[in-house]
């Protein structure tokens, strides 16, 4: 006689409704965020279910456009150089990114900000318009 053991597995549940973090909203192109209304957790991309404290009553939000670096490398292939690292938005939400090097040097902790191209976005150093109106 053999014993036949089952054990409930439970199944993922799908937090992310798309692969695009990039979305129009009023004040112009953003990163796409999630604020769970239940914890207030915010989170990048188009959630489903907040990945804090699993609810599901959540609103698309639009993400600040600015940041700070908080660390970065060059990855190197063949001719090209390509500046890749961790932004984190004003609102803590800490994300990876496309870093561009045509305001000056990257070094961590410098304030950066959003520059969209079509479907291309990437962060550069901010522009001092941008560093005066957080100040």
């Amino acid at each position: 006689m053999s014993t036949v053991v089952t054990t409930a597995v439970p199944q993922p549940i799908a937090d992310l409704e798309s692969d695009g973090l990039l979305g129009e909203f009023p004040e112009g192109p953003r990163l796409v965020g999630t604020l769970c209304d239940a914890c207030a957790r915010t989170m990048i991309g188009t959630r489903t279910v907040c990945s804090s404290c699993m609810g599901t009553d959540v609103t698309r939000i639009a993400l600040p456009r600015t940041g700070e670096l908080y660390s970065f490398t060059r990855l190197h292939a063949r001719d090209s150089v390509r500046p890749l690292g961790y932004v984190d938005l004003d609102d803590d939400v800490r994300t990876l990114a496309d870093l561009r090097e045509d305001a000056g040097p990257l070094r961590p902790g410098i304030r950066v900000e959003l520059h969209v191209d079509g479907d291309q976005w990437w962060f550069a150093e901010a522009s001092e318009s941008v560093l005066e109106e957080g100040a």
